[in-house]
């Protein structure tokens, strides 16, 4: 009989604001907080579950990445009854997805391989989520005009997640604000919201336009407001040793 590790409870007690990530940047709408005062609250529960076990942060990534598939799979479903199973797997990784890193803050377990395995399989979840979902919704409405833009839409969604780590390899930044993972659970909320209520054909036009207005933002600010000149010698010499 399979039994949970239970190990005593003799680490570090949990500590909620020490868990997270450093606030979103305030020149942001208040929306974009609803993952912290969402999701975050919930992830919690299970990372205080977790601290009482010999769980590694790398387990709750892996497990997260399992349920995105699951839920997209579900989307290929193509009826109300499989987005609704789709939304609560995807939303349940999200959940999974955001405590491996409080579960990792609270224990001393941040390493940059795990940093890396959550930003990798998170990016193959989002692939496969985003794309299963049109493609469900094509499975029930038939919509094929509707169905190409969206395919369309997912290639430029994943576009600017390129610029962005783009943007952050050029400026050598090893950690951020949150607000790239912040972005990530509002939006697989709003996918467990829209799921639910079976308007996928209303959410995906709200997705499609975020990455139409972001791509544009992001070349203005970095090459025409920024304009990033070379970073200092050592600055990048600092930056060779640390990269994999």
């Amino acid at each position: 009989m399979f039994r949970m590790p239970f190990r005593k409870n003799d680490g570090p007690e949990f500590d909620f604001k020490r868990s997270l990530k450093s606030p979103t940047p305030g020149r942001l709408p208040e929306f974009t907080q609803l993952d912290r005062f969402v999701n975050r609250p919930i992830a919690s529960l299970v990372v205080r579950a977790a601290m009482r076990t010999s769980l590694r942060p790398n387990h709750l990534t892996v497990a997260a990445f399992v349920l995105g598939l699951a839920g997209a799979f579900f989307f290929l479903g193509g009826d109300h009854r499989s987005f609704i199973i789709a939304g609560v797997l995807i939303y349940a990784g999200t959940i999974l997805d955001g405590a491996d890193g409080m579960l990792a803050r609270s224990k001393d377990q941040c390493t940059r391989r795990g940093a890396y395995l959550d930003l990798y399989l998170d990016r193959i979840t989002d692939f496969a989520v985003l794309g299963a979902m049109v493609t469900g919704y094509y499975y029930q409405s038939g919509r094929r005009g509707f169905y190409i833009l969206s395919l369309l839409g997912l290639a430029a969604y994943m576009l600017q997640l390129l610029l962005y780590y783009l943007e952050r390899e050029y400026w050598m930044r090893q950690s951020g604000s949150g607000a790239s993972g912040g972005f990530r659970g509002l939006i697989y909320l709003g996918i467990l919201a829209f799921s639910l209520l079976n308007r996928l054909d209303v959410l995906i036009p709200i997705l499609l336009c975020i990455p139409a207005l972001n791509i544009p933002y992001r070349f203005i600010r970095f090459w025409l407001i920024n304009r990033p000149g070379e970073p200092p010698a050592q600055a990048l010499e600092n930056h060779k040793e640390t990269t994999p």
